[in-house]
């Protein structure tokens, strides 16, 4: 009897635990990738560099700058959106201009102050 219970209860764990993500991997497609608009691609942007500037990655004051321009660019890996964020009130000048590229779906892909 001790063995039934357990291997109902073994059974039962094992069709209670989600398994479909650690066997989901590279490779695959769950169909194309919905663009977003250049609108929302400045909204996310905006949202991301407010948290960088909450977290103390970047200056505070970026925390309310609002984007200057927003474009999307064709890089060696494909296309991708990058928005241009301009904060005069950082003293460093090669730092005053913060580039956030996000793919064409709305994923942040990085940030730098080059722009490459």
């Amino acid at each position: 009897m001790k063995n039934v219970v357990a291997a109902l209860l073994f059974s039962s764990l094992l069709f209670a635990y989600p398994i479909g993500p650690v066997m989901a991997g590279a490779g695959h497609s769950h169909g194309p990738i919905k663009a977003i608009s250049s609108e929302q691609a400045k909204s996310q942007a905006s949202k991301f560099i407010a948290k960088l500037a909450v977290a103390k990655k970047i200056d505070s004051s970026w925390a309310k700058i609002v984007a200057d321009k927003v474009e999307k660019r064709t890089f060696s890996q494909g296309s991708e959106w990058v928005v241009t964020f301009n904060n005069n009130k950082i003293k460093d000048p090669s730092k005053r201009i913060l580039y956030l590229f996000l793919s064409l779906g709305g994923d942040t892909l990085g940030a730098n102050y080059t722009g490459e």
